[in-house]
């Protein structure tokens, strides 16, 4: 398949106007001007902008159906009150056919958002086994590629702690490039030490972990307190600061800690945005790049347009310093476009992220018209500024099979899956 008349983002550079091969599930060509190739399905671009796929590093899932709800009590006065007025009270209550329609919303507005891959964390202590592969299946069904994980906690008992250890340890056996796992752990402060031997003696150090640090300061004041330790120091004594690991938010970390992630091959996963609704504070991302750590940039379940949240990532630091030169257009470069690639092959275990040959075909179109000139050096600024301002994804592929066509969800009946999400939504308030 050859898709020509195109402007092209690769994730590195700009071709003002180009096209791409895709032989199979790959790129296997790439180049400015007319392509000399022929082959049988020429797809005309029609001047659109073609770049990689999305890819939301920290995603809940399982947080779709609390859109509109209404709740009796919620008044919440620090970050662990609004944990357990709202989302505990929520994810206890969901059984496999809300977690499946939950996954099949979040998976259609994701993709038509853009995003082609999901890395998501999830929770429902009624419901643990089996629900990572509801999701996979789900999100698989829309044609994206999942990497979940059960979020292991001590909140809701022994037996639920063992039960989400186990729920880990079967999906990450059964992993493929669709579908990939983490060992998913909830935060420090709801984890104890006798769980955290269990984790580390059936993960042996080889299961890289997907787990919430220092969100709100509760988390790093209860380690110190309870443990004389800082979160990361006390993941590390454990043996659980695997290489690959994502450590979402990081508000109140230390540099030591930051130094430890970097060390030991981890990722820092800024949620902007959702930290700003749950007034917990800011991450500030650019002194961990400084560091020399890996960033990338996740949405936490707020909404599933992650393009919003590149907006948040870049503004909060101008806010936080009260300076708008502590971060620029081109940290996207280093954080959105590099770190969640990264994070995205490492693993589906598939080059991913970039418009290059060899590449696995997770594209986009959109539909962008540039009211002033767009070139190689002013690319990342009309990204920006004007791409995700007003973002109209026309189409989108996945490992060369397309997804949304001239905007539409060609692989699911999206209207049937909303009129039957929204039957189980109000059923499950109701039961709340």
């Amino acid at each position: 398949m050859i898709i020509k008349n195109v402007s092209i983002f690769t994730g590195k550079d700009y071709i003002e106007q180009g096209y791409v091969v895709i032989s199979g599930e790959n790129f296997s060509s790439v180049g400015a001007g007319e392509p000399l190739e022929k082959e049988d399905k020429i797809i005309d671009g029609q001047g659109k902008l073609l770049m990689p796929g999305f890819i939301n590093a920290h995603a809940h899932i399982y947080s779709t159906f609390a859109r509109g709800m209404i709740l009796d009590y919620f008044n919440p006065s620090s970050f662990t009150e609004l944990l357990e007025q709202l989302w505990w009270r929520l994810d206890r209550k969901l059984t496999l056919p809300e977690i499946e329609l939950s996954a099949y919303v979040a998976a259609i507005e994701s993709v038509e958002s853009g995003v082609t891959s999901l890395i998501d964390h999830h929770s429902s202590p009624s419901e643990i086994r089996g629900s990572l592969r509801a999701i996979a299946d789900a999100v698989n069904a829309v044609g994206l590629r999942i990497d979940s994980c059960y979020e292991v906690s001590d909140r809701d008992g022994l037996k639920a702690a063992e039960d989400g250890i186990a729920e880990n340890i079967d999906f990450f056996a059964k992993r493929n490039e669709f579908r990939s796992a983490h060992f998913g752990l909830h935060a420090s402060f709801t984890l104890g030490e006798e769980t955290l031997n269990k984790v580390s003696e059936v993960s042996k150090g080889k299961v890289p972990i997907h787990v919430h640090v220092a969100e709100g300061p509760e988390d790093e004041e209860n380690s110190l307190l309870r443990y004389g330790k800082r979160i990361i120091h006390r993941f590390q004594e454990h043996g659980l600061t695997t290489p690959g690991s994502i450590y979402a938010h990081c508000i109140h970390i230390s540099n030591d800690e930051a130094q430890i992630i970097k060390e030991s091959d981890g990722y820092i996963v800024v949620n902007a945005q959702s930290n700003l609704n749950n007034g917990v504070g800011i991450s500030y991302w650019p002194d961990f790049l400084k560091m020399g750590v890996k960033v990338g940039i996740g949405n936490d379940g707020f909404g599933f347009n992650l393009a919003k949240d590149l907006r948040f990532f870049l503004l909060t630091p101008h806010h936080e310093k009260r300076d708008p030169r502590v971060s620029g257009v081109n940290d996207l470069i280093k954080t959105f476009f590099r770190t969640n690639a990264e994070i995205a092959t490492r693993s589906f275990g598939k080059e991913l992220g970039y418009i290059e040959p060899g590449q696995r075909a997770d594209f986009v179109l959109i539909d962008y018209t540039p009211p002033t000139p767009i070139e190689r050096d002013n690319f990342i600024g009309h990204f920006f500024y004007g791409v995700i301002d007003n973002l109209k994804v026309t189409d989108v592929f996945v490992s060369g099979k397309q997804i949304v066509s001239e905007g539409e969800i060609v692989t699911v009946d999206k209207q049937a899956i909303y009129s039957e999400a929204r039957k189980l939504a109000s059923a499950l308030w109701k039961r709340l």
